[in-house]
């Protein structure tokens, strides 16, 4: 049913103009595509499952390349995070995920290694993957950030066990 801006100005006083626009989809506000970035994450789909077992070999340089370029992307940004994340993808295509959160803030390849590590040893290794990511999140700019090179979780190889 369509109503004309007369049948709705006595109810909706000023916002009618709006909301019948809307409903034509017509819409006169500025877009803004600019926002406060939440994260930066990079992730690979395998072209075949890998297994953390026998494919650890593969895994590890998948997982030290994707740090490496979240790193980059951080410096790019001049931003560094609390949060590290991983992102596991099954064969089944159920999806886990792991985080940990850092004392300082990360934005090197191998304190984003060593952290990734560490969550992927709370994930169960049992399973071949279809793809594997790494997130940061938690993002303050680095002129805000300390440096405590000592703040980073090591952990041994994840994929070992």
């Amino acid at each position: 049913m369509v109503f004309p801006d007369v049948v709705l100005c006595p109810y909706f006083i000023d916002r009618s103009a709006f909301g019948h626009g809307a409903a034509y989809g017509r819409d006169d506000r500025p877009v803004l595509t600019e926002t406060e970035r939440k994260s930066v994450s990079r992730e690979t789909t395998f072209e075949h499952d890998l297994h953390p077992r026998q494919d650890r070999a593969q895994l590890t340089d998948i997982l030290t390349t994707l740090c490496d370029r979240v790193a980059a992307d951080l410096h790019g940004l001049g931003v560094r995070g609390r949060t590290v994340g991983i992102k596991l993808r099954y064969a089944d295509f159920r999806t886990l995920t792991r985080d940990l959160t850092v004392r300082e803030p990360l934005d090197d390849p191998e304190g984003l290694l060593a952290a990734s590590r560490e969550c992927l040893r709370r994930a169960p290794p049992d399973r071949p993957l279809r793809l594997l990511g790494v997130r940061v999140s938690t993002l303050v700019p680095v002129d805000e950030a300390t440096e405590d090179p000592g703040s980073w979780v090591q952990g041994e190889l994840a994929f070992d066990e």
